[in-house]
């Protein structure tokens, strides 16, 4: 693989997931219904995630990924972690569950090495994992706090356990040639727990492993050591002045994430929100990142289709930027 051709930052990339094909949402409500096994359902996702990265290429993307298709639960597929009817950790030191998670293996290690076999080595295969905090939050969320107290009286020995699965599982995806990954942590709450397990994972991170954080702009402006910070600059509710400083601080790459699908007579306004940006950061560190179908109620087969005229559109964006 020539790694100069491939390797990021890109004119265009992927921010987040794509609109989830119908026969895919069926298949998902079948496995539901008990009326097909999980072997069924994951090869389904197979054949979609095949079609997915086929059309990417043809699109001629550099870098693709599985789409977001997959539908098991990160967090409740690292066994160690538990949060089945809302119970946590019913035995065991923190000192054992670390010991549990770093001996276990986490299915995104199988999904990663079925994307690379799908796409080849003429593009990059990128890897979306919620963000260390993103879990923090979940399992802050899922469990009642008194519970969560009997294992971890302290937020910072939980935060050790997260740290410890997540330099575990990187290093393991970098083994598998993974050197891509994006943390997704848009949903992260921001406080002083969660900014340091980010900071701390970015720090343990395997060399060579290019890492791009896409969160909302109060957590990113405290992160250190990312490479790219993904920003939903166009969504028109993010501090502009803060953003721009932010901008001009940080020395990484930066996308601009658009935050919906856009129409052809957008691009003029997108271009000149852009070339703002570009006042505060030099062209060679920014890239045009194509919108998270997830912030799609429902998407409809309107909006599949919506996705890939945003493709032909970003590219068409780009060509105006990087001329």
């Amino acid at each position: 693989m020539n790694m100069a051709n491939v390797f990021p930052p890109y004119k265009l990339d992927i921010a987040g997931a794509f609109c989830v094909p119908s026969v895919l949402k069926k298949a998902r409500e079948q496995y539901q219904k008990e009326q097909i096994n999980r072997h069924t359902l994951q090869e389904i996702e197979d054949a979609e995630i095949r079609k997915l990265v086929d059309r990417l290429k043809a699109s001629d993307m550099k870098v693709v990924s599985d789409g977001g298709f997959r539908s098991r639960d990160f967090l409740e597929s690292w066994e160690g972690i538990r949060t089945k009817d809302n119970t946590l950790f019913t035995e065991g030191s923190a000192l054992e569950i670390t010991d549990r998670i770093n001996l276990l293996q986490h299915p995104i290690l199988e999904e990663f090495t079925f994307l690379v076999s799908v796409a080849g080595t003429d593009v990059m295969s990128k890897q979306h994992i919620p963000s260390p905090a993103e879990v923090m939050t979940q399992l802050l969320q899922r469990v009642e706090r008194s519970q969560l107290e009997t294992i971890y009286p302290d937020l910072r020995l939980l935060a050790d356990d997260i740290a410890s699965a997540y330099k575990f599982l990187l290093n393991k995806l970098s083994e598998a040639g993974c050197r891509y990954i994006q943390f997704d942590g848009v949903h992260s709450v921001v406080m002083e727990e969660t900014i340091n397990l980010n900071n701390r994972v970015l720090r343990e991170r395997p060399a060579g492993m290019f890492v791009a954080f896409h969160a909302p702009t109060d957590m990113l402006v405290q992160l250190h050591g990312a490479d790219a910070y993904f920003l939903n600059y166009d969504c028109g509710s993010c501090d502009r002045t803060r953003l721009l400083w932010f901008l001009h601080e940080k020395e990484a790459i930066f996308g601009f994430v658009l935050s919906r699908y856009p129409h052809e007579d957008e691009l003029d306004e997108l271009q000149a929100k852009t070339e703002n940006v570009l006042n505060y950061i030099p062209l060679k560190r920014f890239t045009l990142c194509l919108p998270d179908a997830n912030v799609v109620l429902s998407p409809s087969d309107d909006d599949e289709e919506a996705q890939w005229e945003t493709i032909r559109l970003g590219k068409e964006m780009a060509e105006r930027i990087f001329s």
